[in-house]
């Protein structure tokens, strides 16, 4: 115990308080605001002041979304300071967005819109797909299909191995015959994957499948 408080005394110097880092949001949104202007930065605090949440979307990220393919992918992370929390990250290629949740949801459609074959993608994550839904209903929302992967070895423990190679070629699969060869195959390893992607939705997650026009 005296080592670790040693330790949190030592980091305190270092790094201050995360209470007192909380209290310099204001001062810092206020800052990046005026060095780049265009920066659109939001703090929401509770009615007796406390901390909800922040949004940051610098400038030249607003502006790249319009030269970034028109995909949006959102994951999180947990926090693992003393507030805990997440911090929810918007990400196309070549560019980075900002803080996730159905407010903020609102706030990024805000800045910077709805362009033309747009499409959001995350996990399953029932949050986000609430969220997308409500806010971008016009919007496909597809699912990763790395993170799916993850959902299908942790689920089918016994023979991921011999399915990884086969799951990676269905999603990548350009014609529904190519798809169901592979689907073939993986239900001759094991057939209970079949019925398990059927209801997540081949169109979320397969090229084959998938109702997203691609003119890009």
């Amino acid at each position: 115990m005296k080592a670790w408080r040693a330790k949190e005394i030592a980091m305190a110097m270092i790094r201050g308080s995360p209470s007192d880092s909380y209290k310099e949001l204001p001062k810092y949104f206020y800052m990046l605001e005026q060095t780049n202007p265009g920066t659109i930065t939001k703090l929401h605090k509770s009615e007796d002041e406390c901390f909800l949440y922040a949004y940051v979307s610098l400038y030249a990220s607003i502006k790249g979304w319009e030269h970034c393919r028109p995909i949006m992918v959102v994951d999180g992370s947990f926090l693992k300071a003393a507030y805990k929390g997440t911090i929810m990250n918007a990400c196309t290629q070549d560019g980075a967005v900002g803080k996730i949740l159905p407010l903020a949801y609102a706030i990024i459609k805000g800045t910077f819109g709805v362009r033309e074959e747009m499409c959001i993608v995350s996990d399953r994550n029932e949050s986000i797909f609430n969220a997308t839904k409500a806010v971008y209903p016009e919007v496909p929302h597809c699912i990763c299909m790395f993170h799916l992967w993850q959902n299908v070895k942790c689920t089918f423990k016994k023979h991921h191995k011999q399915l990884k190679d086969i799951f990676f070629a269905l999603a990548r699969a350009y014609t529904i015959e190519k798809f169901e060869y592979h689907m073939t195959e993986m239900c001759k390893i094991d057939p209970r994957v079949q019925p398990y992607l059927f209801e997540v939705g081949y169109e979320r997650w397969s090229r084959a499948y998938s109702k997203v026009k691609r003119s890009w």
